[in-house]
């Protein structure tokens, strides 16, 4: 699966945590992915959701073509929600809307997974919503918050939080992904 070789490539400590801690039933019911923007934050977001709902994990990995897989990565999984700015922000709106989803049970299982993209940007309104839940946590979740800000998050968010922490990408790797993407070998040293 793409996630794995990027992830086993380029974030390798990261990876392994995650890893070992879905392998031994250690989860934390929520995270803080920061780091830079590129890292691979959503990447691996995508990959636990995978690898939690996969109906055919074989070595710990998810197999990426079963029902869940596919519907995973396409958006559609009733059980995995991913929450973006509305604009220039994440509003409460949006935070509460998932909570009044998450008081009840999964759809399909018991587990439910959310990803709250550049959580940084939520007002303060919809900060404070989400600490509540995530201090008072109702049903069987887990919650990944992508960021590349962290000064920006909550500290009363952040300490509720497993924070793991995305290694810049090595520059001349970058240079090369840029390259290959079509762009000169001049502006990708640049860049």
């Amino acid at each position: 699966m793409e996630e794995t070789v990027f992830l086993t490539q380029h974030q390798s400590f990261v990876f392994s945590q995650i890893r070992k801690s879905v392998k031994h039933g250690r989860l934390a019911h929520a995270y803080l992915f920061e780091g830079d923007q590129g890292t691979g934050k959503h990447l691996l977001s995508s990959w636990l959701a995978k690898r939690l709902f996969c109906t055919d994990v074989t070595d710990n990995e998810p197999c990426g073509q079963c029902n869940n897989c596919l519907r995973i990565a396409a958006g559609e999984h009733p059980d995995v929600r991913l929450i973006e700015p509305d604009g220039q922000s994440i509003k409460v709106d949006q935070i509460r809307q998932l909570q009044q989803e998450f008081v009840r049970s999964g759809f399909e299982s018991r587990l439910q997974f959310f990803t709250i993209r550049q959580a940084d940007k939520m007002n303060a309104s919809a900060a404070n919503s989400l600490l509540k839940f995530l201090e008072e946590p109702q049903g069987d979740f887990v919650a990944v918050l992508e960021t590349d800000a962290p000064g920006k998050i909550l500290p009363t968010i952040q300490s509720r939080c497993q924070i793991l922490h995305f290694a810049p990408l090595n520059p001349a790797e970058l240079a090369q992904r840029l390259v290959a993407d079509g762009i000169t070998s001049e502006s990708a040293k640049l860049l």
